[in-house]
């Protein structure tokens, strides 16, 4: 229909004068703002969180806590700022803006602006002010935002003219639109103490290609990365591992990290001289406790690689009188770890000597100036047994926190890694613990920067793995890693980056029950929100929860897991801010791309590749679809197009 059609269908009523008829609503939009508070972020104007679908008619929501909308902190000096990058330069129609819909602070909306424009962020044009505006203008900020309503199906609100019109651009060119707020509290807002926003869009007359371009060169290897990174930490309970492990594993879970906890296996309530002295054949390993190391000979027998944790000290045995104490004697340290290791060595594939050092061990009453020159012995006690044994097991450590005596580069890696007997022969592996609330956010965390300081003391070249990681270990209930609806791309978004970045093997805290269902979580079971499955009390059956759905993927789907990858070229600058990609060769030669959609609208993406392929094979993980069965889609000369679900996981397969 042409514009006159739709200029009668508004005339006779049968259209809302606000209803976008032939124009495109543009996409991928950027934007950054002078300042934002906490989760209300700049970026959730343009990427239709909130949003009822990407359209002029579309509805926000009224999310309490603000979190799909965008507002600044309070206490702001001067002017505040927002500038839209539209990605390239067009002929601008009309802007859409919903106002700040946080119920309880619909005051902080957006009140008085003005507007900018510019083909090169450089030179920037005023846009004049309406000719009619409807409400009583400042010069100096002529664009007045309605308020909004705080319903949780929000119209657009746009100009405060009584008829909520969309502001006009004019058909202006340009690539840059900024808005600038007055900072004066109830001319700039509402009369809050802080300026929001819900949603902007824009509009055009110009033709879009609503693709964006991502170029996969298999030819290009940039870097390596293990098949070691789908796996967890502690074995899921007794009562439920067997049932639990088998899920695991035939979801693709392929390792384990568990513990050689002393303290648990020796019997309680001795003392040193009665160890000594043999008091009721306490030396007898068939006297302990194995209980919890079988719960790693079943992980093995289900398929899982281990790596084994030695941990910890017995009370009687550590200066201190605590497991986390230093031992006084490390003869008698040599043959606990001794009789425990000759028994299980068969199920056991890396060993780790002790968990976070710099954060559990205590060094009180003990001769050591520090816990790192303290572990240095510990650590050679434990080569010494080990290789005694396993002459050719891989060893490592340290599990260091991002926080803990400074990290990485920190006092306890100085003094350990001080001592002359370490050395690249006895010391394999490095291992890292990621956790968002020790400074770093998870998914920002890198190989690269732990090796760059880890290079500080000659080892830059070690293996990597990140043996725990999770958003956070403070506060587990979110809906990042617990069962909310971003789960999934949490998990998707870490383990793209760190493949891209070469790591080796990483475990997910961890492999516990999340919650229960149908009653309270049964006596003797160990349950933490970060855990991996969930359990129904009443019928006594276990199930995965989604952002299991990305292990699968990754590791079965597109083969990843079956041995060493090789991570290649692949070009989507500018999909950046909206995709995370990865392109990869697994070990069986198989070429696949993961596309990471965290938007809650779909994306259109123009695939291209140098690979000799016929078609390509899509599969799609969200919150509720286990991407299991894939799509079949015809390449034509090498390219594909495909659309991305909102808030989706996707992993292409190339197929000759």
């Amino acid at each position: 229909m042409n514009k006159i059609g739709y200029a009668l269908l508004i005339v006779w009523g049968l259209l809302p004068l606000n209803t976008v008829c032939s124009t495109n609503t543009i996409p991928f939009v950027g934007v950054s703002a002078s300042n934002s508070d906490g989760i209300m972020l700049s970026e959730n104007l343009v990427n239709n969180s909130g949003l009822s679908e990407n359209s002029a008619n579309a509805f926000h929501d009224n999310a309490s806590n603000g979190s799909t909308m965008w507002c600044s902190r309070t206490g702001v000096l001067g002017d505040v700022k927002l500038t839209f990058d539209l990605k390239k330069s067009y002929h601008l129609q009309n802007l859409y803006i919903w106002n700040f819909n946080q119920p309880d602070n619909l005051n902080k909306g957006v009140k008085n602006m003005r507007i900018e424009y510019s083909t090169d962020k450089t030179n920037w044009t005023e846009l004049p002010a309406p000719a009619e505006p409807g409400y009583t203008m400042d010069a100096s900020y002529p664009f007045q935002l309605a308020q909004a309503s705080g319903t949780s199906e929000l119209k657009a609100t746009n100009l405060n003219d009584g008829k909520n019109s969309p502001i006009n651009l004019s058909g202006v060119q340009a690539q840059y639109v900024r808005f600038l707020i007055s900072k004066t509290i109830n001319n700039g807002n509402w009369g809050g103490n802080a300026f929001g926003l819900s949603e902007v869009l824009f509009t055009t007359d110009d033709e879009i290609d609503d693709a964006l371009k991502v170029s996969v060169d298999f030819g290009q290897v940039n870097n390596t990365c293990g098949n070691m990174l789908f796996g967890g930490c502690q074995n899921p309970s007794l009562p439920h591992s067997h049932k639990i492990l088998p899920q695991l594993t035939d979801a693709g879970f392929n390792c384990i990290r568990c513990d050689m906890w002393l303290e648990k296996i020796l019997p309680a309530n001795i003392t040193y001289q009665d160890y000594i002295n043999n008091v009721n054949d306490v030396q007898n390993p068939d006297t302990w406790d194995f209980s919890d190391l079988e719960l790693a000979v079943r992980a093995k027998k289900s398929g899982m690689k281990v790596m084994m944790i030695i941990a910890y000290c017995p009370g009687w045995l550590a200066y201190n009188g605590t497991s986390k104490g230093v031992p006084m004697d490390l003869d008698v340290y040599a043959d606990i770890v001794r009789k425990v290791y000759s028994r299980y060595h068969k199920y056991i594939d890396w060993v780790e000597v002790y968990n976070e050092p710099g954060y559990f061990m205590t060094i009180d009453k003990s001769p050591y100036a520090s816990a790192g020159a303290a572990l240095a012995d510990i650590y050679m006690t434990c080569v010494k047994v080990v290789r005694e044994i396993t002459p050719d097991m891989p060893m490592g450590g340290t599990s260091v926190v991002t926080h803990s005596d400074g990290g990485v580069g920190g006092s306890t890696n100085r003094d350990f890694f001080a001592d002359k007997r370490i050395n690249k022969d006895n010391f394999n592996f490095y291992s890292h613990h990621v956790y968002g609330d020790y400074g770093i956010p998870t998914e920002q965390e890198t190989v690269t920067r732990v090796k760059n300081l880890l290079g500080k003391f000659g080892y830059a070249n070690l293996p990597v793995y990140f043996t725990e990681w999770s958003t956070s270990i403070s506060n587990a209930a979110d809906s990042i890693t617990y069962t909310g609806s971003k789960s999934h791309l949490f998990v998707a978004n870490c383990l793209v980056n760190w493949m891209r970045d070469g790591l080796t093997g990483a475990m997910h805290w961890n492999y516990l029950q999340a919650f229960a269902e149908n009653g309270t979580t049964e006596q003797g079971i160990s349950s933490d929100a970060h855990g991996l499955y969930s359990w129904d009390v009443r019928s006594k059956e276990g199930k995965l929860l989604p952002k299991a759905y990305v292990f699968t993927l990754l590791s079965k789907t597109l083969g990843l897991g079956k041995g060493e990858n090789r991570v290649v070229q692949t070009d989507y600058a500018e999909a950046a801010e909206h995709l995370n990609v990865l392109s990869i060769i697994n070990a069986e030669g198989e070429y696949s791309t993961v596309l990471i959609n965290n938007h809650q609208t779909p994306i259109k993406v123009a695939l291209s590749s140098n690979s000799d392929h016929s078609r390509i094979e899509k599969h799609t993980v969200t919150y509720t679809e286990k991407g299991i069965n894939g799509e079949n889609i015809i390449s034509t000369d090498k390219k594909s197009v495909i659309t991305l679900a909102p808030m989706s996981v996707t992993g292409i397969k190339y197929i000759k």
